[in-house]
């Protein structure tokens, strides 16, 4: 509709009757004829997320002008008018900026989202005004900005992470050459960014210290959020946030797993929520966890530490849903596959895994990869397989005997900046109560 009244438009200010193909000739960046241009991804940006990108100024400046410029690579782009899209560090991750470069209109971001924003800009002032003039500058950031709606048909959001628990003051020797800074006050910040984009219902997080707690939790109570449960003497590793205009908490708990030796300095626990859907009234239980992590040739008995955890966190899900007779949800980091005991304890008492569910869409990455003080980070993971079924360590569950919930969406967010920031990619689902 939108696309035949800019035509219709077109028509009347030429003062003629012109074909579409003409109309769409009069959509122009620097003078030049839209159709003319080529997406070209440069170097600079991983291309991965270059290619993904591209794709995505193109469907961008197709829906607003009808025109879909040709894709093509840095290296294979020879000369010509071009629409760039370049990684550029000196930006901070969220930031982007819009300029001219000969032939080219060059969008810069420090990330994705950025470049999104930055393209999304462009396609708005191609429709709007059919001309990029050439004196079009933009520059801005994307931090504060929900940019990402929940799923069609959807009504529940919930995001879990991993978030590496890095709490030292020093730069690690490995991460130095490459002029990353892994320290919490850097990290806080876009994992704030991260909660404000989706603007979930309920975040839910592992490795969480006192340390990032102090620099994170400032940041997303500007937008909203409340966390469950803080606990004083014994430090909460595994916290629940809920956004209170969305959902209503009507119990929570903690769990510190015992003995200490399958408990990391009390870093090994779960946390239990039940909420009220306000939008719905429909009740809901949230649990996360962070299992004990090493392998059985490392510790003998780490497989039957993490069995038994289960079966404490199985335990609490039978008490809620014996007074609320509600849904489960179940997240975190298990550090184990679905084909281990303690997995296998879930599926056995009717828990299933939301990607399986998902009827819309489901991302199937193992979500996991390198980021560590030695390491330092990169897209590789060390995982048995690439898939979430067979590679995965995270996972996200949900109960539902009842079948009270449609999960729509399961995504593990990709995003290069989060690559850095953590060696677990977030997870979002969105459902149906």
């Amino acid at each position: 509709m939108k696309r035949k009244l800019l035509l219709a438009l077109l028509l009347w200010s030429l003062g003629g009757v012109i074909s579409e193909a003409q109309a769409a000739a009069a959509v122009r960046i620097y003078g030049r004829n839209l159709a003319s241009y080529q997406i070209v991804y440069a170097a600079g940006v991983e291309a991965e997320e270059g290619n993904d990108a591209a794709a995505y100024v193109r469907q961008t400046l197709q829906a607003a002008t009808g025109i879909a410029p040709a894709i093509c690579s840095d290296a294979e782009w020879k000369r010509g008018s071009a629409i760039r899209l370049e990684h550029d560090k000196t930006l901070e991750p969220f930031g982007y900026s819009i300029c001219r470069e000969g032939r080219a209109l060059v969008i810069r971001g420090g990330g994705y989202w950025a470049m999104q924003k930055a393209a999304r800009m462009v396609a708005e002032e191609l429709k709007e005004k059919g001309r990029i003039p050439d004196g079009y500058t933009r520059e801005g950031t994307v931090v504060g900005e929900h940019l990402f709606p929940i799923a069609e048909g959807a009504n529940l959001r919930i995001l879990d992470d991993n978030i590496w628990d890095y709490s030292s003051e020093t730069i690690p020797e490995a991460w130095k050459p490459t002029g990353i800074d892994p320290r919490d006050d850097v990290r806080a910040p876009q994992f704030a960014q991260l909660v404000r984009a989706y603007m979930p219902d309920i975040v839910t997080l592992q490795e969480y210290s006192r340390h990032m707690h102090d620099r994170f939790y400032p940041r997303i109570q500007e937008y909203g959020y409340v966390i469950s449960y803080e606990s004083g003497r014994d430090w909460n590793n595994t916290p629940i946030f809920y956004n209170p205009q969305t959902v209503e908490q009507l119990y929570v708990n903690y769990n510190l797993y015992t003995p200490a030796r399958w408990s990391n300095s009390g870093s090994k626990s779960f946390t239990s929520a039940v909420f009220r859907h306000k939008q719905t009234g429909r009740v809901f239980a949230v649990l996360t966890t962070h299992l004990w992590w090493k392998g059985e040739s490392a510790q003998p008995g780490s497989t039957q530490a993490r069995a038994a955890q289960v079966r404490l966190m199985l335990a609490e899900a039978e008490i809620i849903r014996a007074e609320h007779k509600c849904p489960v949800f179940v997240t975190g980091d298990m550090n184990c596959y679905e084909s281990t005991i303690p997995m296998r304890q879930f599926f056995e008492s009717g828990y299933k895994p939301c990607y399986e569910l998902a009827t819309q869409y489901a991302d199937l990455h193992n979500g996991h990869h390198i980021c560590g003080p030695k390491d330092g980070f990169s897209r590789e993971s060390r995982r048995p397989s690439p898939e979430r079924k067979k590679g995965a360590i995270d996972h996200c569950l949900l109960l539902d005997p009842e079948q009270k919930v449609e999960v729509k969406v399961f995504d593990c967010v990709q995003a290069y900046f989060t690559v850095l920031l953590t060696d677990h990619y977030p997870n979002v689902i969105d459902a149906k109560l």
